[in-house]
């Protein structure tokens, strides 16, 4: 599956929202999921979910997702809370952006569900970083959804919601993946190894510049 082109390959483009950045401590609240089919996007398809966490919503979080505690109480807990993420995830290779976040979040509770996530995701933010690399613009370091989707021209959908913030994924992945089928980039197995190739180049160039 890897190694066959982007645009024949089965995606799914995944964001949560969570209670904090620690996977020990804290809890996915919500997951948005919209599969890409053929090198399209599908919102029809999308799947959106709210989780009922065990312990209180920290205010700092409420603050940037505004999911608020009523607003999860009668949502279902793991793992039945995650089921229809689990099943949108089947047979997909996982896209998703600062993917590690995603990745810690939800490994173990789909992996209890039968997915296991592979190691290195399909990462929107190391994308980018990878075709400024390719443009000889140096590498700009991590940037915020918002801003690489401005930088394409794309609109950003509902920031800090899970569907949303999926759905800008989508588009902007897209995008980059369009952009770096020019730089010989056309396959999963060679997006996927973007974090790789910007670590490489980051060794080289410690100051990012081209």
């Amino acid at each position: 599956m890897s190694r066959v082109s982007w645009r024949d390959a089965r995606l799914v483009v995944v964001d949560v929202e969570t209670t904090g950045l620690d996977p020990r401590a804290d809890q996915v609240i919500s997951f948005g999921a919209v599969p890409i089919v053929g090198g399209r996007a599908c919102p029809g398809q999308a799947v959106y979910g709210l989780v009922r966490p065990n312990r209180a919503v920290p205010v700092e979080s409420i603050r940037i997702h505004g999911i608020r505690p009523h607003d999860l109480r009668d949502a279902p807990q793991p793992p039945e809370a995650f089921a229809a993420l689990a099943d949108a995830m089947r047979g997909n290779q996982l896209v998703a952006h600062a993917a590690w976040v995603e990745r810690s979040f939800l490994a173990a509770p789909l992996r209890g569900l039968g997915i296991r996530l592979p190691r290195r995701l399909l990462d929107t933010a190391q994308l980018w970083r990878l075709l400024c690399i390719e443009r000889d613009r140096g590498d700009p370091g991590f940037c915020q959804l918002g801003e690489i989707a401005a930088a394409l021209g794309l609109p950003a959908h509902r920031p800090h919601h899970a569907l949303g913030d999926a759905l800008t994924t989508a588009q902007v992945f897209l995008a980059l993946a369009t952009h770096l089928e020019r730089h010989g980039r056309t396959t999963v197995a060679t997006l996927r190894s973007a974090d790789r190739l910007v670590r490489t180049f980051r060794m080289f160039h410690p100051r990012g510049l081209g």
